[in-house]
């Protein structure tokens, strides 16, 4: 099929009714970044061809687009069209449909925000007309944040951006497989890719450098800089109004990465919110190793509705001038 964008080559793979909703694939080829193979699958969810504000939300480790959308049309995906959102579902190198690229062992950290979240952005950006709202879980979170904070995605086109944690930690769910631990990690290292469905991970294999740079900054108390990347200290360069869902305190794992996120950015409006995902949050298995991440009436989806709509003065805590939030109410991202 022919090309539907002006940045580099993309096809419509699919076009398909899942439900009620619109579904098309897209096929990015953005040829930006050394390995010219790298070719990133984008699902678009609408309703009606009617589209809001534009949402991307991107996965975290070892999973694919089945976590925000099941094959049935379930999941947070379908909550936020039904919400008025204009939905964008990018699927990560080697994950899902994006083709497994030539030199996957060597997938890091900064290749990802490097090149790959400007392409997918930028297209997003260029098929809307619009500013975009990111929502990112765990490792997703964290590559959003650092594009932002080191300048791989225009801040001036991101109308607000939500940063969650995974309902598992990467690091116990590393431990729980009872086939390695995070220290154990080396073992990986030859052979350059972690198994996720084999090792009961999560749905897609992941390389050896992503997960140990991820890995790094998780254990940290002060984050370092993954793989060439300097973001000591970035996420202060933040602009943009910031959300940051966490595990509740009293959970095991604790918060203390979200908490340290959240305390680095000196965005305004920004906001912290806590949650118990161990009874909250509502999840639905899929036959590929993976979960679809479900709304529930005691979960944070109506928050980052609230938020996204910008109704941040009805979340509380929010850190901000009341000239800023009034500053934020008037602007309007949706058509």
């Amino acid at each position: 099929m022919q090309s539907s964008s002006r940045l580099f080559p993309v096809q419509l793979v699919s076009a398909e009714l899942v439900g009620p909703f619109v579904e098309d694939i897209y096929l990015l080829k953005p040829n930006n970044s050394p390995d010219r193979s790298v070719e990133l699958a984008v699902t678009r969810l609408s309703k009606s061809n009617i589209h809001g504000l534009p949402v991307i939300l991107l996965h975290g480790s070892f999973s694919n687009r089945r976590h925000w959308l099941s094959a049935e049309g379930h999941g947070v995906a379908a909550y936020l069209v039904e919400a008025g959102y204009d939905v964008w579902l990018p699927e990560m190198r080697g994950h899902g449909l994006s083709p497994v690229n030539n030199d996957f062992v060597n997938n890091s950290l900064d290749k990802l925000i490097e090149y790959d979240l400007p392409a997918i952005h930028n297209f997003v950006a260029e098929q809307t007309g619009k500013d975009i709202a990111w929502v990112g879980e765990g490792l997703g979170g964290f590559l959003i944040m650092s594009a932002l904070a080191v300048g791989a995605i225009d801040q001036s086109t991101v109308s607000s951006c939500v940063y969650l944690d995974e309902v598992t930690p990467l690091a116990p769910r590393l431990n729980n497989s009872k086939v390695y631990s995070k220290k154990a990690l080396w073992r990986w290292k030859k052979p350059g890719v972690i198994n996720g469905r084999s090792l009961k991970l999560g749905s897609e294999n992941e390389s050896y450098l992503i997960i140990r740079e991820f890995l790094r900054w998780q254990s940290s108390e002060k984050h370092h800089s993954p793989a060439g990347l300097s973001l000591d200290n970035a996420f202060k360069n933040v602009n943009v109004p910031v959300m940051v869902v966490a595990r509740n305190a009293s959970s095991q794992h604790g918060i203390r990465n979200s908490q340290w996120m959240f305390d680095q950015l000196l965005s305004k409006p920004k906001i912290f919110k806590e949650y118990d995902y161990s009874s909250s949050s509502h999840q639905d298995v899929y036959e590929e190793g993976g979960v679809t991440l479900c709304e529930s009436a005691t979960d944070c989806w109506g928050d980052v509705v609230h938020w996204l709509d910008k109704k941040y003065a009805c979340l509380g805590q929010v850190e901000c001038e009341v000239s800023n939030i009034a500053e934020y109410m008037t602007e309007d991202h949706v058509a």
